[in-house]
């Protein structure tokens, strides 16, 4: 048992960083960020990347209502849209707040980034962006194999410092 310990805490932290290096890699080529306008008139699930591609989810959003609080000043506080998800005829609400995504799926992030005023009192679009990263979960088992492999060294550095410090403490005596 000593011997499995031992490999593990030299090979897992390596196995966790080559882990976390692979999902960032493979996450550079595979994901990507759409966003869509959401109108309280329409659903979509059509989202356009930055290189103009069309990525289409299994899944369609209605923006149901909108709210923006403002500084004195004038200037918008916090916004935050609720919007319906509909997804195999079951529709689904939730609120989405700046800076506070909301999990569409595995690897799927959505986000409200902006919105836009027809009149002043009235806010009737919003824009929303989803980030789809299909590798975020071999980057969390990265993160788990890392923490875990450092755990399990732990009790093995502790020790060994230890040792040192009563040697040194020895010598100096002698």
């Amino acid at each position: 048992m000593k011997l499995i310990i031992k490999y593990l805490r030299l090979i897992l932290p390596h196995l966790g960083i080559v882990l976390i290096i692979l999902a960032m890699i493979l996450g550079h080529f595979y994901n990507w960020r759409g966003k869509a306008v959401l109108l309280t008139t329409d659903k979509t699930n059509v989202f356009i990347t930055k290189k103009k591609e069309i990525k289409i989810v299994p899944y369609a959003l209605t923006l149901t209502d909108f709210n923006v609080t403002h500084y004195d000043t004038g200037e918008p506080k916090s916004f935050e849209a609720l919007i319906n998800v509909e997804e195999n005829n079951v529709i689904k609400p939730i609120a989405l707040y700046v800076n506070h995504p909301c999990k569409m799926g595995f690897g799927q992030d959505l986000y409200l980034i902006s919105y836009h005023y027809l009149q002043p009192e009235n806010a009737i679009c919003c824009v929303v962006e989803l980030v789809y990263d299909p590798f975020q979960g071999v980057f969390l088992a990265g993160i788990i194999v890392l923490i875990a492999g450092l755990l399990l060294s732990l009790p093995f550095n502790v020790r060994t410092r230890a040792r040192g410090i009563l040697q040194s403490q020895l010598r100096v005596k002698n």
